[in-house]
C-alpha cells in the first residue's frame, strides 16, 4: 500500500531555508512518513541552484520540483499584488496539484515559515471528504467583533469577499484537502484572484476563502498555531505540533514578542549541518520583497505594536483571550 498523503511546500529564495527546516522536522517522524511523501516547489532558482537544493533534499526524501510562475502566470494578465512580506511565490500553490501523482489522495499544504514541534501524523492520515478544505480560524475572528477602525475595516474586508461571518474565515498557511479538491479549489481560486485581485488584501488566502464558503471544515489550532494564538497566551491549552509564525517577524532573524528569538538557534545549526544553503539565506533579500529596511525596523515596530496595544487598550488583551478561549473549549474540529 503506498503512501496517503503528499505533502508539499512552495518556496522562492527567501523561504527556502525555513521551508528545509520544516520539512527535515516532518523527515523525522516515522509514524507521518509511513502514510506520506514530502515534496518541495521551488519557483525562482536557476538550474545549478535548484541542484544544489535538489541534491540537499533527496538523501532526506524531500523531492524537489522546478515550478516556473513565468510560464503558469500569464504575462498578459494584469494583478495587484499588495506589497508586504509574502511574495508572488505564494500564488505557486495555486498550481502544485497537477503535479502530483493520483496515487496519492490527500494534499497537505504547509507553508515554509513554520516549525514543527509535535507529531502530524493524524493530520496527514485524516479521510478527507470530497469537496472539503480543512483550514483554521485567524485573527479576523478576533478583529471583527471590535469597534475600532480595524474592526470596520476588517468586517468590510470579509463581506467583500463573501465570508458572512468571522468563524469561518481561515488562515493559509496550513490546509489540506482530497488531491482532485486542492486542484478544482485552486483553480476557482486563481480564476478569483485574477478577476478580483485588487479586492485580496491577503492575496491568495483572500482568493480561497472566497471560494471556500460553505467547503472550509474546522481544524484544531494544534496544527496551525499562528503568532495570533500564542499573543493571546493559550500555548498550554493548544499544545501544538506546528507553530505558523504569521506576519513580517520571522523567527530566523527576528526577535519580537512573543517567541523573542527562541526558534533563531535552529535555522543556525541548519546552516553548519548545510553551508551550501547560506547562498540562500540573504537577508537582504528579504528586507527587499517585504518593503522594509532592515531587521531592528522590524523588530522595533513588532515591539512598538505589542506595548501600544497593552498600554492603550489593555482590556482588549483580556477580551481577545477570553473569546479565543471560549472558542477553543466549545468547538468542534474536524481534527
Amino acid at each position: 500500500m503506498g503512501q496517503k498523503t503528499a505533502i508539499i511546500f512552495v518556496a522562492d529564495r527567501n523561504f527556502l531555508v525555513p521551508s528545509i527546516l520544516a520539512m527535515l522536522q516532518i523527515s523525522r517522524q516515522k509514524d507521518t512518513m509511513s502514510v506520506s511523501d514530502l515534496f518541495l516547489f521551488t519557483t525562482d532558482l536557476n538550474s545549478e541552484d535548484f541542484q544544489t537544493i535538489t541534491n540537499i533534499a533527496k538523501n532526506h526524501g524531500i523531492k524537489t520540483i522546478n515550478l516556473d510562475l513565468n510560464k503558469v502566470l500569464n504575462e498578459d494578465q494584469s494583478l495587484s499584488f499588495r506589497k508586504t512580506h509574502i511574495s508572488i511565490s505564494a500564488l505557486g500553490r495555486f498550481f502544485t496539484g497537477s503535479y502530483i501523482d493520483s496515487k496519492y489522495e490527500n494534499i497537505l499544504y504547509i507553508d515554509g515559515d513554520v516549525q514543527v514541534v509535535g507529531s502530524i501524523f493524524d493530520l496527514a492520515n485524516a479521510d478527507i471528504p470530497d469537496g472539503k478544505i480543512l483550514g483554521v480560524i485567524d485573527r479576523q475572528f478576533l478583529k471583527a467583533k471590535e469597534r475600532d477602525k480595524s474592526g470596520v475595516k476588517t468586517r468590510e474586508y470579509l463581506k467583500n469577499i463573501g465570508v458572512l461571518h468571522e468563524k469561518d474565515y481561515f488562515n493559509s498557511g496550513i490546509l489540506a484537502a482530497e488531491r482532485k479538491t486542492w486542484i478544482n479549489l485552486c483553480k476557482e481560486a486563481f480564476d478569483y484572484f485574477i478577476n478580483n485581485s485588487e479586492g485580496c488584501m491577503f492575496h491568495d488566502q483572500s482568493a480561497l476563502n472566497a471560494v471556500c464558503v460553505g467547503r472550509r471544515l474546522p481544524m484544531s489550532p494544534k496544527y496551525n498555531f499562528t503568532t495570533m494564538f500564542a499573543e493571546n497566551n493559550v500555548l498550554d491549552i493548544v499544545q501544538p505540533s506546528i507553530i505558523h509564525f504569521t506576519g513580517a517577524e520571522k523567527p530566523w532573524f527576528s526577535k519580537a514578542r512573543p517567541w523573542r528569538g527562541r526558534f533563531m538557534s535552529s535555522y543556525a545549526d541548519l546552516l553548519k549541518q548545510f553551508p551550501q544553503l547560506e547562498a540562500f539565506y540573504s537577508l537582504r533579500e528579504y528586507f527587499h520583497s517585504s518593503g522594509q529596511s532592515g531587521l531592528s525596523k522590524i523588530d522595533r515596530h513588532a515591539n512598538r505594536m505589542w506595548f501600544l496595544t497593552r498600554i492603550l487598550t489593555p482590556w482588549r488583551i483580556v477580551l481577545r483571550r477570553r473569546r479565543l478561549v471560549n472558542y477553543l473549549k466549545t468547538k468542534q474540529f474536524f481534527i
